[in-house]
This record gives C-alpha cells, sequence and structure tokens, in this order.
C-alpha cells in the first residue's frame, strides 16, 4: 500500500470542494482515489457527486459549505483512517474493433506518420490491456492508460469538427473511444459497433475507474452482426 501523500483543499464553490495530489498519475494513486471517494460517499451523507480526475476529487455537496476548515478536517481525518487495501485489478472489459479503412479514416496516415504498416499499428493498439482512470470530458468518455510509446503521435494541429460514436482514436500518450458524436483532435484508427453511453441503463457507463480496456479486432461483416445483435437486444459486452 502507499503511503497517503497530503492533498490540496480548495472551496471552488458554494457547495464544491477540490481536492488535488501533487504525484504523477499511477495505479497506486488511482487506487487510493478511489478507496478515498469509497470513504467520503460512506460517511457523507450531504455529498451528491464525486468526480475523480488522474490526481484529483472533485466533492458536490447538496448544501452551503459554511465552514471549509471544518470540512477539510472532516475529509483529512477520513483520509487519514481509509483502511488497509491492496491494488486490485477491476473488470476486464473485450471491445470489439473494426479497424478498416471505412471507420479508421487516419488509419493510413497515423501509419505512415509513426513509420510502421497499418497492420503493425493495429496489432499493437489491441496487444496491451488498458487502464480506465477516469470517465470525463463526454459522459461515457474512458481515460484510458497504457498506449505503447511507438503509438504516440501528436494531436491534430485542427481537430476534425464531427468524429462519430464509437471512433477509436489516438492522440498523444492516450487512446480513447468517442462515446456520442463530437469534435475531436485525435487520430481515428477504427470504430466498436458497442455504445459506449447508454442513458436508460441503471449504470450509464458500463465501465468505471480502474476496471481495464482490451480491444481486439473484428472483420466488417462481425462488425454488422454485432450492430443487429445489439438493435435486438441480444448482445452483451463481454467481462472477465
Amino acid at each position: 500500500m502507499m503511503p497517503k501523500l497530503a492533498f490540496r483543499f480548495y472551496l471552488m464553490q458554494p457547495q464544491v470542494v477540490l481536492l488535488e495530489w501533487d504525484s504523477e498519475p499511477s495505479e497506486a494513486l488511482l487506487c487510493l482515489l478511489i478507496a478515498f471517494k469509497k470513504e467520503i460517499l460512506l460517511h457523507s451523507e450531504d455529498v451528491i457527486q464525486i468526480t475523480q480526475g488522474y490526481c484529483s476529487l472533485m466533492v458536490f455537496y447538496k448544501n452551503k459549505i459554511n465552514s471549509p476548515s471544518k470540512f477539510k478536517e472532516i475529509l483529512q481525518s477520513l483520509y487519514e483512517n481509509i483502511p488497509p487495501f491492496e491494488i486490485q485489478k477491476g473488470k476486464l472489459w473485450k471491445i470489439p474493433v473494426y479497424y478498416g479503412k471505412e471507420f479508421g479514416i487516419d488509419l493510413e496516415v497515423s501509419a505512415q506518420k509513426l513509420q510502421m504498416s497499418v497492420k503493425e499499428l493495429v496489432k499493437t493498439h489491441h496487444s496491451v490491456c488498458y487502464l480506465v482512470y477516469f470517465i470525463g470530458f463526454l459522459p461515457g468518455f474512458l481515460y484510458l492508460d497504457g498506449l505503447p510509446k511507438i503509438l504516440n503521435i501528436p494531436r491534430k494541429s485542427k481537430p476534425s469538427p464531427k468524429v462519430s460514436p464509437g471512433s477509436i482514436g489516438i492522440g498523444g500518450q492516450q487512446t480513447g473511444i468517442y462515446p456520442q458524436e463530437s469534435p475531436g483532435g485525435w487520430h481515428i484508427i477504427g470504430r466498436t459497433p458497442y455504445p459506449l453511453f447508454q442513458p436508460s441503463k441503471k449504470s450509464p457507463c458500463f465501465a468505471q475507474a480502474g476496471d481495464q480496456i482490451e480491444f481486439y479486432p473484428i472483420t466488417k461483416s462481425e462488425y454488422k452482426s454485432i450492430e443487429k445483435g445489439i438493435a435486438s437486444k441480444t448482445y452483451k459486452i463481454k467481462s472477465v
């Protein structure tokens, strides 16, 4: 278990507190943030929501915070008394991806820039397991860690005005899946037919911080088949 690093406390709004850790993102810190988040929710009935970042937690309260110093003391006490825990892996989700040129509109250009073949790029991308750090930017957008350095590529100088839902992108040191149509500056190398965000469900996003993502390639016909399965509600995403 990692030592509990001190956090900084900021009152952002009358009902919102930001907690920040001066540390590089890591799996150990991620597990600590998840454990602290659970403790806050367990002992604070006034909390509406906690938004997690790489090295931060933003806590939203129902009522106005009249005494920031008191709230800081309460949070510090909860933090110092987090029960011992081990770094544990969350669920492993297997995401089908069609890496064909039809959906991977930047696949060939990205391979050229990275000085590798399309086949090598695709194989490298789906050969590793990615860790979900947090969910943000868009509902259901997973911030993933683990992109091989060989695939690090600068983001587009001019973002695309419209990226299709399910698009798999790489940019900088990250990879991700666009859960809905939006502008985007990442290089699109494929698409998954599985919906990343389903607001009608009790848990709109299937994954959570601490889970792992594993991509696996599918053909165009398999993509179409999964689409039909999703429409008929007979297809379920694989998890371990």
